[in-house]
């Protein structure tokens, strides 16, 4: 049985367009291990965990807002894609579908009973939301006083968000899928992921500015 060490990060920061754009050459990798996992090499998907292993833990932890619960559905998450790997359709990027398996797992755990969820953990205050959200500080104290409690109101917010809110804000702010691939990804039609999306910025929009 494979074994799949899932760490995490330890805030959700993403660099502007690089976290979740992937350049050629490590698009080439991927191809690469991902030809190889599926002719049964396991290093080779252990190579793919490390890869994919702190965005599908952020994406559980934004759904099911419990750390150690996100860690076991992301373990779970890797542990199915291996045994299911012959399933993956090339068509579409190799994330799209483990966040389709992560959003199932997600979703049936939610259903099952559960203690009390305990707030989004915002790190030390610190934490920089998506480039599509927030504007970079400004260079002054005071400047940089008032980005740190616009980050900090929507780190709040976003722990508030349904569960499949907090998909889409994943999806479409941090990891910067397209629509089809939020809508392939969360089992909605393109169109529904455009209503919810608008509803969502209208609803961050008013926690931000009220």
């Amino acid at each position: 049985m494979l074994a799949v060490a899932c760490l995490h990060p330890e805030d959700t920061e993403v660099n502007d367009g690089a976290a979740a754009g992937t350049s050629p050459s490590r698009e080439e990798g991927e191809r690469a291990w991902l030809a190889a996992a599926r002719a049964g090499d396991p290093e080779a998907f252990r190579r793919l965990v490390e890869w994919h292993q702190d965005r599908v833990f952020t994406f559980l932890l934004r759904i099911v807002k419990q750390r150690e619960e996100a860690e076991d559905l992301a373990q779970e998450t890797f542990v199915r894609a291996w045994r299911h790997l012959a399933r993956y359709d090339e068509r579409w990027a190799f994330r799209t579908w483990l966040f389709g398996i992560a959003r199932h797992l997600a979703l049936n755990a939610l259903r099952r009973p559960r203690a009390t969820i305990v707030s989004l953990d915002g790190g030390d205050g610190d934490e920089p939301g998506p480039a599509r959200v927030l504007a970079a500080a400004g260079p002054s104290p005071a400047d940089e006083a008032a980005a740190r409690e616009r980050r900090q109101r929507l780190a709040g917010a976003v722990a508030n968000l349904a569960p499949r809110a907090a998909m889409i804000f994943t999806l479409f702010y941090q990891e910067e899928l397209s629509i089809a691939e939020i809508a392939r990804a969360i089992d909605m039609s393109p169109g529904a992921v455009k209503v919810a999306l608008h509803r969502l910025r209208e609803a961050l929009r008013k926690q931000l500015t009220g």
